[in-house]
């Protein structure tokens, strides 16, 4: 049987993930400050930024619904629509344009591959979200232990 803690585990490690990622083209050489803000705004609804702080709200949402600060129903549902709107909106700016603009920002050869670890990233929350709402039952009744 699957821990409740470990499904919450895994969308914190992916929402801390996204975060992290956000962050590597302001870090990582290669590329230009001014390159990283076209890269982040110029597709999409909203850039990686503003949705790492979903991602951010995520992880806390998981972490309170695992250590049982918040009621692990009410996390899971928060978890599951913040998630979503993570994937959603990571998508939208991933398969936005954004490909066309790498190769003209930086010779980074990373970048090509970073939209994609941050949709993984993004993936990783939901799926966790929905791991922790179907082990704890909110998605589907667990069975009764037998006594």
């Amino acid at each position: 049987m699957v821990e409740v803690e470990t499904p919450a585990t895994v969308g914190v490690v992916s929402a801390a993930a996204y975060a992290a990622g956000m962050i590597v083209p302001y870090v990582a050489g290669g590329v230009p400050g001014s390159a990283v803000q076209t890269y982040y705004t110029e597709f999409g609804v909203v850039g990686p930024p503003y949705i790492a702080v979903l991602a951010l709200v995520a992880l806390i949402v998981l972490a309170a619904g695992r250590q049982g600060r918040t009621a692990p129903d009410i996390a899971a549902g928060v978890a599951l629509v913040v998630g979503f709107m993570v994937v959603l909106l990571t998508a939208m700016w991933a398969f936005g344009g954004v490909a066309d603009l790498v190769g003209s920002l930086s010779t980074a050869a990373w970048l090509a591959y970073h939209r994609w670890v941050l949709l993984a990233a993004a993936v990783g929350i939901l799926g966790g979200a929905l791991w922790f709402a179907d082990a704890i039952g909110v998605l589907r009744p667990r069975p009764e232990p037998a006594s």
